[in-house]
């Protein structure tokens, strides 16, 4: 899958082109870069090779000209999909590359039939939280000290939100 934007970061500024292809294990590096520069609680390689293997996951990288900048990984099982992980460069974040990456998720698992979109964050993670609401996502439940805050003490936890977006299909949309 290839598409191309072109979004205004912001007022002042020039037209910024950005395109999405499929991630692969060549990107590797350059994933757990943007992961460790912008997470808090990082996935390790490891967990990144192997949702990359894994045929059931969708993973898209998004280009800023030839530089990867963003990239997001879900899973598809039948007609619901379960967001993994979403992130993009600190340097291009607050630019709306989130949005377009997300949208660019959200329409290729509607295209695929998936009806809705799952997620687990934690409660601290306000940014993401407001991001995820701002995006359409409603929180459906609270998992009970399901993150490690502190991977040196495990009884230290968090709770985790899950949330859902419901996907407007062309199914859907014929429905209404």
């Amino acid at each position: 899958m290839k598409s191309a934007t072109t979004t205004k970061a912001k007022a002042t500024t020039r037209p910024i082109s950005t395109s999405f292809k499929a991630l692969s294990a060549d990107n590797l590096d350059e994933v757990v870069a943007i992961e460790r520069n912008s997470s808090k609680s990082p996935w390790p390689a490891e967990h990144f090779r192997s949702s990359l293997e894994n045929s059931n996951n969708l993973s898209y990288a998004l280009m800023l000209r030839d530089k990867l900048i963003g990239y997001v990984i879900a899973a598809l099982a039948l007609d619901s999909a379960d967001l993994h992980n979403i992130a993009i460069d600190s340097r291009y974040q607050r630019q709306g590359h989130a949005t377009k990456l997300l949208s660019c998720l959200v329409n290729e698992l509607g295209e695929r039939g998936a009806k809705e979109i799952f997620l687990e964050v934690r409660v601290s993670n306000k940014g993401a939280i407001g991001f995820y609401k701002s995006q359409g996502f409603e929180q459906i439940s609270l998992r009970k000290n399901y993150y490690m805050k502190n991977s040196n003490d495990r009884t230290d936890r968090e709770d985790g939100i899950i949330m859902r977006l419901e996907i407007a299909t062309t199914e859907n949309n014929n429905a209404l």
